[in-house]
This record gives C-alpha cells, sequence and structure tokens, in this order.
C-alpha cells in the first residue's frame, strides 16, 4: 500500500487512508482537482461492495490491485 501511496504522493495527489465510499471504505482515496476522485481497494473486497459503489457514485474511478502482478480499473 505504501509503494501505490508514494506514486501518487509524487505525482501531486492528495492520498488519504480509508476513504469513505457509499458502502464501507476504501484502502485509499485519491483526490486532485480537475481529475475524478480514486478509490483504490488493495487485496480482497466483496461483489456486493464493488456493484453498490460502482452504480452510486458517479464521475468516480476504482482501481483494485488483488496482487503484485494484477491490477482491475472500473470507471463510472
Amino acid at each position: 500500500m505504501n509503494v501505490v501511496r508514494k506514486h501518487f504522493e509524487k505525482n501531486g495527489f492528495e492520498v488519504i487512508s480509508e476513504s469513505f465510499l457509499n458502502f464501507g471504505r476504501a484502502d485509499l482515496g485519491v483526490y486532485k482537482e480537475g481529475v475524478p476522485n480514486l478509490y483504490i481497494e488493495i487485496g480482497t473486497t466483496s461483489l456486493f461492495k464493488t456493484w453498490l459503489n460502482l452504480h452510486s457514485m458517479p464521475n468516480s474511478v476504482f482501481l483494485f490491485v488483488p496482487t503484485v502482478y494484477r491490477a482491475i480499473e472500473f470507471k463510472t
């Protein structure tokens, strides 16, 4: 999680741990004016939480990092 945090901080983003979602929390919330909000889940999350947040949070990006070698991005 620290590698991801440092990447975004170096690029001028504000990074918040355990940011609030409409249903639960994300591991990291990444914010910058003029850029859609980015919510990052590292490891596992529930399918229901994913579905609900994708449907209820417009103009957002969700990045799921289940392993060191994979990442999945959804844009609403």
